[in-house]
């Protein structure tokens, strides 16, 4: 299953925190419904859907779209650095 860097966690659990998103909430990866090529979207929900992929990572639940999981699978989500800019990228795992 997909998982998080740990500083990703970190980004993500302090976003979580500022926006006071409750611990329990699950970050979801799922298509983006306008792009068919391939984008995908990250956000923090209170339920994972039915078909979601469910786990944790770096104590963050996730779910990751069942459309999506498969490609996903060995990839991992890390904070790119740009100047005082941080975003979240998919990247292949390091395990």
């Amino acid at each position: 299953m997909l998982t998080l860097t740990e500083s990703a966690a970190t980004l993500l659990t302090q976003s979580r925190k500022n926006q006071n998103i409750p611990d329990a909430a699950c970050l979801r990866v799922a298509p983006a419904p306008d792009n068919p090529d391939g984008g995908l979207t990250l956000g923090f929900v209170e339920q994972p859907a039915p078909t979601d992929h469910t786990g944790e990572s770096h104590g963050v639940p996730m779910c990751v779209a069942d459309e999506v999981a498969a490609a996903l699978d060995s990839a991992q989500i890390d904070v790119q650095q740009s100047g005082n800019d941080a975003q979240l990228v998919i990247v292949p795992s390091s395990d």
